[in-house]
């Protein structure tokens, strides 16, 4: 008993250490002139990067007894960055006062369902609950982030949410960086109704809802990418060596174990290359970097620890990483348009309640019809008979393979096509690369149900777009109302399903 008692403290200790860092940084970002909710989503995500580069340095030094010295110089300067930044505790309760009297429904919906997501993790403590069991003769390894050594980056033995037992609350916080995140980069193309709604159908993506409760991995590099992305655009707008520095950091803690671990950060650094020499040039930030020498050391000491020492947030064990399926696509374009097929089928991710209402009211079996438009296209199209064949559809309460509801398939696929027609300049470069992210997915593995993994980066970073797809005279109050009620709705199910798992 007195054991369980130390390690329920020791985990509200490191929830509440966890809670410090979160504030200061987001005092920290908004006296950089963030807005509130950038500086939300940077203060939500920054926690997991400062542990993970802190445990990662003390691993690869091998002086694990260190850890204990940084936690503690970390809470000084904490306390040290509150203290003096509090002037901004004001201004931030006025602001989260007029949000929350404008967008009363969006507001009391986001809160409930983290609410309920929070209260799940406590619940589960200390392991949480798992996302990774075996379902359609798939093993856990096939849907969990297998290590590799052909990505040249050692996990170490430090897993941070085995070091520190409060740390099973930052997928939770991933989740929250996803949500303000995505508000924020929809803000830059609507009005607060039209990027509060976009959130809400963000937000309620099934499989972002699983993974937020599930203390997985693979929420957190999905959340560091979609903020690398708002630091991109912050960038852009105006010329930061913080900002270029800190976006440079958060990219670094997209690199994820596995053979497509660097597919992302590749294709976000091309991309940064691409829009910052097209906005500012080159000399620049040789002018930026050459007036700020220890802020650039600082950074690409992080850079080179999360890049060399890896990710350090959680290890696959060894039984994972031996029994872990991988297959290389070997029948080329065709392979890949097959792929292509399949995930746009998958896509299209009605949920088991809407299903059951079809089932009822139309006669629509729709998991048999997108089995049958299967397998009439691969016939047709790519002239291959596979009636009965290996493309299967998950199980439908499956959080492990979950996909991302209807929302996905309707509206994010849709937005990035418009963006890519019809957007402004930066918007089209990010949906092209994107859409690059995409056709490398289809291109590179062979197909396997627990791709959906692979998945997690583009629709998180993609579902900002349909901002761009819903401006305010398609969009009514009355048509505004109705989408976030259905998001709301696609919540309650969610969190529904994770509190029967319980």
């Amino acid at each position: 008993m007195s054991n369980g008692v130390t390690e329920f403290l020791a985990a509200g200790w490191v929830l509440s250490e966890f809670a410090a860092y979160s504030l200061a940084l987001l005092l920290l970002l908004r006296s950089w002139h963030h807005t509130v909710a950038e500086a939300a989503a940077g203060a939500a995500l920054l926690p997991a990067l400062l542990a993970s580069v802190l445990l990662k340095a003390a691993d690869m030094t091998g002086t694990p007894d260190i850890v204990p010295a940084m936690r503690l110089a970390a809470l000084i300067l904490t306390g040290m960055a509150i203290v003096r930044h509090r002037a901004q505790l004001h201004a931030l309760r006025h602001a989260l006062k007029s949000f929350l009297s404008q967008h009363l429904l969006a507001a009391a919906l986001l809160l409930m369902t983290l609410s309920a997501q929070m209260t799940a993790v406590l619940l589960g403590w200390p392991d949480g609950l798992s996302l990774t069991r075996p379902s359609l003769g798939v093993s856990s390894a096939d849907f969990a982030m297998p290590a590799s050594p052909e990505t040249g980056l050692s996990l170490g033995a430090a897993s941070l949410f085995r070091i520190l037992p409060g740390a099973a609350h930052l997928p939770w916080s991933a989740y929250l960086a996803i949500c303000f995140a995505t508000y924020a980069l929809a803000r830059r193309y609507a009005w607060p109704p039209i990027a509060i709604t976009t959130t809400l159908l963000v937000a309620s993506m099934p499989r972002l809802v699983f993974l937020s409760v599930g203390g997985g991995f693979e929420i957190i590099p999905a959340a560091a990418a979609l903020v690398f992305i708002l630091l991109l655009y912050r960038t852009v707008e105006r010329a930061d060596i913080r900002d270029f520095l800190l976006m440079l950091v958060v990219l670094a803690f997209c690199l994820t174990p596995g053979r497509l671990g660097l597919l992302f950060p590749a294709i976000g650094l091309v991309l940064a290359a691409a829009v910052l020499h097209r906005r500012h040039g080159v000399r620049i930030w040789w002018d930026l970097s050459r007036a700020a020498p220890l802020s650039v050391a600082a950074a690409g000491l992080a850079v080179s620890i999360l890049c060399l020492g890896g990710h350090g947030l959680e290890a696959p064990s060894a039984s994972e990483v031996a029994s872990a399926t991988w297959r290389y696509n070997d029948d080329g374009l065709q392979g890949a348009g097959v792929n292509l097929l399949r995930y746009g089928l998958l896509s299209l991710d009605l949920t088991p309640p809407v299903e059951a209402v079809l089932a009822k009211f139309c006669s629509l079996d729709w998991r048999a019809f997108r089995l049958w438009v299967h397998d009439g296209l691969l016939a047709v199209v790519f002239a291959v008979d596979e009636t009965g064949g290996s493309f299967v559809l998950p199980p439908a309460r499956d959080p492990a393979l979950a996909w991302f509801g209807p929302f996905a398939g309707l509206l994010v696929l849709p937005a990035l096509g418009w963006a890519l027609r019809c957007g402004p300049r930066r918007l089209r470069s990010l949906a092209l690369a994107l859409l690059a992210y995409l056709a490398l997915l289809a291109l590179v593995p062979a197909w396997a149900p627990g791709n959906v993994r692979y998945f997690t980066v583009f629709f998180t970073c993609a579902g900002f777009t349909t901002a761009f797809l819903l401006p305010p005279w398609r969009m009514t109050r009355r048509r505004r109302v109705f989408l976030q009620a259905c998001a709301g709705a696609l919540m309650a199910y969610t969190v529904s399903e994770i509190w029967l798992a319980l």
